[in-house]
């Protein structure tokens, strides 16, 4: 995958590059990840943190216990998540691939904790399609 991928908070105040290849992407299904993202799961790639830096805002990053292995560090104006550091992946971060300026340019390869996954999500695809919010 290609470097120099840059993305931001939903209010833009943090913003961040990523300067290393990323090492794989996927959707995650477990607990903390759905708590988290407020959805069903939450697609997110991983790199090495030396590849990770944060451009605009570090002022306004906070951070959180979110298990006993990881602590999530996110925008204190918005609340979005910026990247989260996990104790089993030492020297790694992991990063929502929605806070990506260009998100369509990293797809998942994975799913991941799918003894998690919520049952319907697997016929996510069948669902009725619309191109913006319906109307009435």
């Amino acid at each position: 995958m290609s470097v120099l991928k840059t993305g931001s908070c939903l209010c833009k105040t943090v913003r961040y590059r990523i300067e290393s290849e990323i090492k794989g992407a996927g959707n995650c299904h477990c607990g903390i990840c759905k708590k988290s993202s407020g959805g069903p799961f939450s697609s997110i790639l991983m790199l090495e943190e030396a590849g990770f830096k944060i451009t605009d805002g570090e002022g306004v990053l906070s951070s959180y216990v979110v298990s006993e292995n990881a602590t999530r560090h996110f925008c204190n104006l918005c609340g979005s998540g910026i990247y989260m550091e996990h104790k089993h992946f030492p020297g790694m971060l992991i990063v929502p691939i929605g806070s990506l300026d260009e998100p369509a340019a990293v797809a998942p390869g994975m799913n991941i904790f799918c003894e998690s996954m919520l049952p319907w999500v697997k016929n996510i695809a069948a669902l009725k399609n619309f191109p913006q919010a319906p109307q009435g």
